[in-house]
């Protein structure tokens, strides 16, 4: 028979170890994860996110490992999101890698201010107004080019396609 402090040290072994093992074989909440990247996606990008999906079986939580979201804003398109996993506790990073019916103006800003200094030799800034916008191919929206040289104008923006290339025009 087991002495008392034999059974008491015995038997926080066992706690000690239940723990070592929830903590080391540890899982992604994949709710959470949905959670943050709709949050993040809303704060940083202004936009509203209608849902996020994220895979739905258990992942262990291991340094490295990747998977993929897929977020719906509220206006249309998809984002497809990269989700790093940090370490072995759970924490997670993640960046958007794709987007579909949706204009990234960051970069719509930066063709126009390029093909500008190419194709005119001017100098300006563009804001085309938010980071993202939903579109359809065919569609047209206008940024903004301020020059201290040439003035402020107008640019029309024509989505070409679903990827989401464009092609564009000083207004007259």
């Amino acid at each position: 028979m087991l002495s008392r402090l034999a059974r008491a040290i015995a038997l926080a072994a066992v706690v000690s170890l239940a723990v070592c093992v929830a903590a080391c074989s540890a899982t992604i909440d994949m709710d959470a994860v949905s959670k943050a990247v709709s949050e993040g996606l809303t704060s940083q990008l202004s936009l509203q996110i209608g849902s996020v999906a994220c895979p739905t079986e258990s992942r262990t939580a291991k340094a490295g490992d990747t998977f993929e979201c897929v977020a719906t804003p509220k206006d249309g398109g998809t984002l497809t999101i990269k989700v790093t996993q940090d370490d072995e506790k759970g924490n997670v990073k993640w960046e958007v890698v794709k987007s579909e019916g949706l204009i990234d103006l960051k970069l719509a800003e930066n063709a126009i201010v390029s093909g500008l200094k190419e194709q005119a030799g001017v100098n300006a800034t563009v804001s085309c107004g938010g980071k993202y916008r939903t579109t359809k191919p065919g569609e047209t929206f206008e940024c903004q080019a301020k020059s201290q040289d040439k003035g402020d104008a107008t640019i029309v923006v024509t989505v070409k396609d679903a990827a989401g290339n464009i092609s564009w025009a000083v207004k007259q």
